[in-house]
């Protein structure tokens, strides 16, 4: 029996750990990130679309969101349907957005160059070709 799957798990917890701790003196964690880089990728969104999005369960996406327009980072407005909410990045998201990203590629790049430039290039395409082969499944291809 494999555990490569358990490996990664364990390991996407580690590397989300670690990231947080380069943003230990900031206001936002990696879930707040996730949040804040999608909106900022791809502006106005609504929550069902920034859940497909990252793929991750409404409670805790609600939660996020929460936290972020507490903090003022996020705005929301009601929908033209008054179903749905629109969610943006606030002036505030975007005046913090590129030092949040500078502190989050550091941290990257310290990780990083420990495994060399050919190790990169192959994690780099194996996690290509396993979110690909999880779209194909997913989508039914």
């Amino acid at each position: 029996m494999s555990l490569v799957f358990h490996h990664i798990l364990q390991l996407s917890r580690e590397v989300n750990y670690y990231l947080n701790e380069a943003l230990k003196d900031e206001e936002i964690f990696m879930s707040h990130w996730a949040v804040i880089f999608q909106l900022h990728e791809h502006g106005l969104m609504t929550q069902t679309e920034l859940k497909e999005r990252l793929n991750v369960e409404a409670p805790p996406l609600s939660r996020t969101i929460s936290r972020l327009l507490d903090l003022g980072f996020i705005e929301k407005y009601a929908s033209s349907d008054k179903r749905t909410n629109n969610i943006k990045l606030s002036s505030s998201g975007e005046f913090h957005y590129e030092r949040w990203k500078a502190l989050i590629k550091e941290a990257e790049e310290v990780l990083l160059q420990e495994l060399g430039e050919q190790r990169k290039k192959e994690l780099d395409e194996h996690v290509k070709t396993l979110s690909n082969v999880l779209r194909k499944i997913k989508g039914g291809e």
